[in-house]
């Protein structure tokens, strides 16, 4: 449980949501954003998680006390979130994005014409489950709970996944003028801040997928 809740926090702060989060919160509108953008994401990744770990359930592989899948999941999980976290600490225009911009760019116009394009780039952009997710879909499928358990978990841990969507979304729910203070600060620090959280997340989890990966290996 305790690493299920570490990956649900570390695929929070993958750089695609935060990209989305920056976009969202510069729009005229961003709780109508954040809402259609949570909806269709949500919706995709809990269908497509459950048919994963339903999968990895019924999977030979996944069974027993052991399962031989693992040191595979966690190395290549490992090291894929350690390239990308060297692809994003490298990468000049990357790098160029956390400073703070003078007007909207063409990521943001586009993304403000409307819900339905929102709701759209929700579905799309989780149609394939993320390097977190997918160690985190394959702890889920191994603990053989229920299909209620199961679920809940599922749901669960997307639900903490999206926590930088829901937590702006609900503020403006119950305070929306004070939220659209606060709101403003916050995207201020996350455009000087997004990069180096992701690719801090992104070494500190490679390197502990890695090692877990080893300890799976051994054990």
């Amino acid at each position: 449980m305790p690493e299920l809740f570490l990956l649900a926090l570390a695929s929070a702060v993958w750089p695609t949501l935060l990209a989305v989060d920056l976009i969202a919160l510069r729009t005229p509108r961003p709780a109508r954003i954040l809402s259609f953008f949570l909806l269709g994401g949500l919706a995709t990744c809990v269908g497509i998680g459950l048919v994963i770990v339903f999968a990895l359930q019924n999977s030979s592989a996944f069974r027993g006390a052991r399962s031989v899948a693992d040191p595979a999941v966690y190395f290549t999980a490992g090291i894929v979130a350690l390239m990308v976290g060297r692809i994003v600490s490298t990468h000049p225009r990357l790098a160029n994005r956390d400073r703070p911009k003078q007007g909207p760019g063409r990521s943001e116009r586009l993304i403000a014409r409307g819900a339905a394009l929102a709701f759209a780039a929700g579905v799309v952009l989780n149609i394939v489950p993320g390097v977190f997710p997918i160690v985190g879909l394959s702890d889920i499928g191994q603990l053989d709970y229920g299909a209620a358990a199961t679920v809940a978990l599922v749901v669960g841990f997307y639900l903490i996944m999206f926590a930088l969507i829901e937590v702006p979304l609900i503020a403006y729910l119950v305070a929306p003028a004070r939220t659209a203070v606060e709101v403003d600060r916050f995207n201020n620090w996350l455009t000087r801040n997004a990069r180096r959280l992701a690719v801090a997340t992104l070494y500190a989890v490679g390197i502990y997928l890695v090692v877990r990966g080893i300890v799976a290996v051994v054990a």
